[in-house]
C-alpha cells in the first residue's frame, strides 16, 4: 500500500470542505486500488489530501491518486477553484530514523552456550 500526498492551493488560503475526503473518495473508479483518503485542511503550506492505494508500482499509486483527485475537482462545485500543486508518495520519518538508531538485529541474540542446535553461532 502507497500513500500518495497531494498538495492543494485554494483561493485566498480558504480552508477544504469539511466533507472533502468523502469528495475524493466518491471519485475513485473500480481497479484505481483507492483504500481510504484523508484530508488536511489546514496543514501547513496548503491542503493536504493523503491517497492510500494498493498498487503494483509507486508511479502507479501516484498516476491513480492524481487521476481521482482531478476527477473530484472537475466533478464537485465546493473543489472547482483549488488547484493541484504537487503530489508525491509520503515519507514516514519517524519509521526510518527508528530503523537507523536499531543495531539492525530483528531479534534478540541467543546464548549459544544452551543446548538449542538452532542458535544463530
Amino acid at each position: 500500500m502507497y500513500l500518495v500526498h497531494v498538495r492543494l492551493r485554494a483561493p485566498d488560503q480558504t480552508s477544504l470542505p469539511p466533507d472533502a475526503a468523502q469528495l475524493f473518495l466518491g471519485c475513485a473508479l473500480d481497479g484505481e486500488g483507492l483504500e481510504h483518503v484523508s484530508a488536511h485542511g489546514d496543514a501547513v503550506g496548503g491542503p493536504v489530501v493523503g491517497f492510500y492505494l494498493t498498487a503494483p508500482s509507486l508511479a502507479l499509486a501516484e498516476r491513480a491518486a492524481s487521476a481521482i483527485c482531478h476527477r473530484a475537482l472537475l466533478a464537485h462545485p465546493s473543489l472547482a477553484e483549488v488547484e493541484v500543486v504537487s503530489f508525491g508518495a509520503a515519507l514516514v520519518p519517524q519509521h526510518w530514523n527508528a530503523l537507523l538508531r536499531s543495531d539492525g538485529r530483528d531479534m534478540q541474540m541467543q546464548d549459544p552456550s544452551t543446548t538449542n542446535p538452532f542458535h544463530p553461532f
